[in-house]
Protein backbone atom coordinates (compact mmCIF):
# COMPACT_ATOMS: atom_id res chain seq x y z
CA UNK A 1 0.00 0.00 0.00
CA UNK A 2 3.07 2.85 0.97
CA UNK A 3 4.88 1.63 -2.32
CA UNK A 4 1.66 2.36 -4.37
CA UNK A 5 0.79 5.74 -2.92
CA UNK A 6 4.47 6.34 -3.37
CA UNK A 7 4.31 5.30 -7.14
CA UNK A 8 1.20 7.32 -7.39
CA UNK A 9 2.73 11.00 -5.46
CA UNK A 10 6.04 10.26 -7.78
CA UNK A 11 3.74 10.09 -11.32
CA UNK A 12 2.05 13.14 -10.37
CA UNK A 13 5.05 15.21 -9.37
CA UNK A 14 6.45 14.20 -13.02
CA UNK A 15 3.26 15.27 -15.02
CA UNK A 16 2.80 18.35 -12.89
CA UNK A 17 6.39 19.43 -12.86
CA UNK A 18 7.79 21.32 -15.18
CA UNK A 19 11.48 19.07 -16.31
CA UNK A 20 14.24 20.67 -16.84
CA UNK A 21 15.35 18.57 -19.53
CA UNK A 22 12.02 19.83 -21.81
CA UNK A 23 14.78 20.86 -24.22
CA UNK A 24 17.85 22.18 -25.91
CA UNK A 25 18.30 25.62 -27.22
CA UNK A 26 17.94 25.50 -31.41
CA UNK A 27 18.04 28.28 -34.38
CA UNK A 28 15.71 28.55 -36.64
CA UNK A 29 15.59 30.17 -39.79
CA UNK A 30 19.28 31.10 -40.42
CA UNK A 31 20.22 33.67 -43.25
CA UNK A 32 22.99 36.22 -44.34
CA UNK A 33 22.48 38.97 -46.23
CA UNK A 34 24.60 39.07 -49.32
CA UNK A 35 26.99 41.59 -49.40
CA UNK A 36 27.42 44.12 -52.14
CA UNK A 37 30.65 43.91 -54.51
CA UNK A 38 33.29 45.66 -53.22
CA UNK A 39 31.71 46.32 -49.48
CA UNK A 40 33.30 43.79 -46.41
CA UNK A 41 30.64 43.90 -44.12
CA UNK A 42 27.18 42.17 -43.71
CA UNK A 43 24.59 40.96 -40.81
CA UNK A 44 23.74 37.67 -40.07
CA UNK A 45 19.86 36.64 -38.55
CA UNK A 46 17.84 33.95 -37.04
CA UNK A 47 15.83 32.55 -34.09
CA UNK A 48 16.98 31.39 -31.41
CA UNK A 49 14.45 28.93 -29.27
CA UNK A 50 15.19 28.24 -25.48
CA UNK A 51 12.24 25.67 -24.47
CA UNK A 52 14.79 25.02 -21.22
CA UNK A 53 13.09 25.95 -18.02
CA UNK A 54 16.74 28.24 -17.51
CA UNK A 55 17.60 31.00 -19.00
CA UNK A 56 20.75 31.57 -21.29
CA UNK A 57 22.80 34.22 -22.95
CA UNK A 58 24.22 34.42 -26.59
CA UNK A 59 28.05 35.13 -26.12
CA UNK A 60 30.13 34.69 -29.56
CA UNK A 61 29.21 33.89 -32.88
CA UNK A 62 32.03 33.18 -35.53
CA UNK A 63 32.13 32.44 -39.02
CA UNK A 64 34.95 31.49 -41.11
CA UNK A 65 34.11 33.73 -43.79
CA UNK A 66 34.75 37.33 -42.35
CA UNK A 67 37.74 38.02 -39.85
CA UNK A 68 35.43 39.01 -37.05
CA UNK A 69 32.00 38.85 -36.16
CA UNK A 70 30.05 40.70 -33.34
CA UNK A 71 26.48 41.28 -31.23
CA UNK A 72 24.79 44.30 -31.97
CA UNK A 73 21.46 46.04 -31.87
CA UNK A 74 19.87 48.35 -33.69
CA UNK A 75 17.88 50.84 -31.29
CA UNK A 76 16.65 54.80 -31.53
CA UNK A 77 18.60 56.88 -30.02
CA UNK A 78 18.47 60.79 -30.21
CA UNK A 79 15.40 60.67 -33.26
CA UNK A 80 17.34 58.05 -35.24
CA UNK A 81 18.31 54.66 -35.44
CA UNK A 82 21.66 53.78 -34.44
CA UNK A 83 23.63 50.49 -34.56
CA UNK A 84 25.44 49.56 -30.73
CA UNK A 85 27.31 46.50 -30.33
CA UNK A 86 26.57 44.29 -27.60
CA UNK A 87 28.33 42.32 -25.43
CA UNK A 88 25.48 38.98 -25.45
CA UNK A 89 22.17 38.88 -25.93
CA UNK A 90 19.56 37.40 -23.45
CA UNK A 91 17.52 34.18 -24.09
CA UNK A 92 14.87 33.80 -21.63
CA UNK A 93 13.64 30.60 -20.75
CA UNK A 94 10.75 29.36 -22.35
CA UNK A 95 10.94 31.82 -25.06
CA UNK A 96 12.82 32.52 -28.75
CA UNK A 97 14.62 36.05 -29.63
CA UNK A 98 14.12 37.11 -33.26
CA UNK A 99 17.71 38.04 -34.37
CA UNK A 100 16.15 40.64 -37.71
CA UNK A 101 16.76 43.62 -39.68
CA UNK A 102 15.69 46.58 -37.03
CA UNK A 103 16.73 44.79 -34.15
CA UNK A 104 19.55 42.50 -32.68
CA UNK A 105 21.84 40.70 -35.38
CA UNK A 106 25.49 39.39 -35.71
CA UNK A 107 27.37 41.93 -37.59
CA UNK A 108 30.22 40.20 -40.00
CA UNK A 109 33.53 42.46 -40.71
CA UNK A 110 36.39 41.83 -42.94
CA UNK A 111 34.28 39.54 -45.17
CA UNK A 112 36.93 37.50 -47.48
CA UNK A 113 35.12 37.54 -50.72
CA UNK A 114 31.73 37.68 -52.22
CA UNK A 115 29.73 35.27 -50.67
CA UNK A 116 28.55 31.96 -52.17
CA UNK A 117 24.94 30.11 -51.57
CA UNK A 118 25.59 29.80 -47.70
CA UNK A 119 28.04 29.84 -44.62
CA UNK A 120 28.82 28.23 -41.58
CA UNK A 121 27.82 30.15 -38.46
CA UNK A 122 28.84 29.09 -35.20
CA UNK A 123 27.08 30.27 -31.94
CA UNK A 124 28.86 30.14 -28.51
CA UNK A 125 25.95 29.93 -25.21
CA UNK A 126 26.91 30.59 -21.61
CA UNK A 127 25.78 27.41 -20.95
CA UNK A 128 28.52 26.22 -22.81
CA UNK A 129 26.08 24.92 -25.79
CA UNK A 130 27.95 25.42 -29.10
CA UNK A 131 25.76 25.46 -32.22
CA UNK A 132 26.99 25.12 -35.85
CA UNK A 133 24.16 26.12 -38.08
CA UNK A 134 24.44 26.64 -42.36
CA UNK A 135 22.74 29.71 -43.42
CA UNK A 136 21.78 30.71 -46.31
CA UNK A 137 22.88 33.86 -47.73
CA UNK A 138 20.45 36.03 -49.58
CA UNK A 139 20.16 39.36 -51.58
CA UNK A 140 17.78 41.59 -49.79
CA UNK A 141 14.64 41.66 -52.13
CA UNK A 142 15.14 37.47 -51.57
CA UNK A 143 15.74 38.12 -47.52
CA UNK A 144 13.09 40.98 -47.36
CA UNK A 145 10.32 37.99 -48.86
CA UNK A 146 12.10 35.20 -46.17
CA UNK A 147 11.83 37.71 -42.87
CA UNK A 148 8.07 38.60 -43.63
CA UNK A 149 6.92 34.82 -44.76
CA UNK A 150 7.89 33.60 -41.03
CA UNK A 151 5.65 36.48 -39.20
Amino acid sequence: MNMRKALIVLAVFFLVAPPAWSGEISVKDPWVRQNPPGTSVTAAYMVIENPASAGDELLEVGCGCSASASLHVTEMRDGSMAMKKVASIKIPAGTSVSLSPGGYHVMLEGLSDYMKESVILELKFRSGARISVTAPVLDPPEASKRSHHHH
